[in-house]
């Protein structure tokens, strides 16, 4: 493997980690790399910034011009216009609101809001409203799709939040997310607004992380029990359309090696 391949590969693994980054017998693990080599490639990476060590011994992450390379990518695939046929088929399908929601740290940005045809519509979030992770189904879609140890790091930010300003208790949110991963989408009601019921799931990226979440939002009237696996399998498709067209590109290119 080149020197170039593995920077790439470390590169993605330590993005895979998350912000509480990985140790360097870690990485050398994940990478199948020999300890030396991945000792040589943080340090040529360190020196580009793309990764960082707070102490000689500490964990390293992905550094500022990672950061840099992400906002600058960011203005090249614009991820509303790209999310947005598949939201709008969404809302025509169900006829209920749908969110597109993005993880930033341990909250979830809205970015985007599309109205169905249905008569009431509910729209608890505007484009651009902050909320933690945990707070409605498409908050609580993408806490349940962080892996440990980063979960346990989200939980320690927002379980605060979450009990004082939403009144979710520490065990009502553990029991949300045992139930989010058991039956693979977020179901929530009464949560945020009386009456009101929603389903929520992940936008995951090309390592299997939760880069973001679609919701739907309606009066219970207009979801059912019965009605509820109809509309997870709609989201479902939803996401699945918006992750082909985010991340098609980087997919094809790791299938190919």
């Amino acid at each position: 493997m080149g020197s170039l391949k593995r920077g790439v590969v470390v590169l993605k693994a330590l993005a895979s980690a998350g912000p509480g980054g990985l140790a360097l017998t870690q990485i050398a693990e994940r990478c199948g790399l020999p300890h030396s080599s991945a000792h040589r490639v943080l340090s040529q990476l360190r020196e580009a910034h793309l990764v960082r060590q707070d102490a000689p011994d500490g964990m390293y992450s992905l550094g500022p011009l990672a950061f840099e390379l992400g906002v600058a990518a960011a203005q090249q695939f614009d991820i509303r216009s790209r999310s947005r046929p598949a939201l709008v088929t969404l809302a025509t399908e169900l006829g209920d609101t749908v969110f597109l929601m993005m993880r930033s740290g341990s909250e979830a940005v809205c970015l985007e809001v599309e109205s169905g045809p249905a008569p009431i519509q509910v729209v608890t979030l505007r484009i651009g409203s902050r909320r933690p992770l945990g707070v409605g189904a498409a908050g609580l879609a993408i806490l349940a799709a962080i892996e440990q140890p980063e979960r346990d790091d989200v939980l320690s930010d927002v379980v605060e939040p979450l009990e004082h300003d939403w009144g979710i208790t520490e065990q009502t949110l553990d029991e949300l997310i045992a139930q989010t991963r058991r039956q693979g989408f977020a179901y929530i009601e009464d949560q945020i607004t009386p009456g009101v019921a929603a389903v929520g799931m992940p936008i995951l990226d090309l390592f299997g992380q939760p880069a973001g979440s679609v919701g739907v939002a309606a009066p219970i009237s207009r979801m059912p029990t019965a009605r509820v696996r109809d509309v997870a399998d709609a989201v479902g498709r939803a996401v699945g359309h918006i992750q082909n067209r985010l991340f098609a590109h980087g997919s094809r290119a790791r299938r190919t090696r």
